[in-house]
């Protein structure tokens, strides 16, 4: 009779054993239906208008304690542009905005090393473009429109949420 309690008991420990491991393996549901979706991002995507070739390296936070806009994070872009014309071409950061999701337009924030020069031709230029953007999160198209440019001469960047 001992022999047979040993064996149920073993059995049975086997059996909730078994049973706690399935219950710990198996994917547990998001009670929230929280979908993430991971945003692809164009940051060091080269695109071109008339021979100038424009890259977004980066996309991330700006440590400033002078910073004080009320609300609002400091990001800064870092730009590569070469110009492969035969003249000069003149580029700054004020050629360039952020666009949020639903269409605002967040202009430059003028910072003491923020780009902007005549790139000689054959030469390239790499330089920062600052912008005072919301604390949420949110994804954002870098958009290159310089003034009084003609509306079809307009480049534009995924780049996401910037990074920390």
């Amino acid at each position: 009779m001992r022999k047979y309690q040993k064996i149920i008991i073993s059995l049975a420990t086997i059996f909730a054993l078994s049973i706690t491991v399935i219950g710990c393996s198996t994917p547990q549901a998001n009670s929230s239906k929280q979908t993430t979706q991971k945003v692809q991002t164009e940051l060091n995507k080269k695109r071109v208008i008339t021979d100038i070739e424009m890259t977004p390296k980066s996309f991330k936070y700006k440590q400033d304690d002078t910073f004080q806009e009320k609300g609002k994070k400091l990001t800064v872009i870092k730009m590569h542009i070469a110009n492969k014309t035969k003249a000069g071409f003149g580029v700054g950061a004020g050629d360039f905005y952020i666009e949020t999701k639903n269409g605002q337009k967040i202009e430059t924030f003028g910072y003491a090393d923020s780009f902007g020069d005549v790139i000689s031709s054959g030469k390239t230029l790499e330089g920062n473009a600052y912008f005072a953007i919301p604390k949420k999160s949110e994804n954002y198209v870098l958009v290159y429109h310089p003034v009084n440019a003609a509306k079809e001469q307009t480049l534009k960047w995924i780049i996401g949420i910037p990074k920390k």
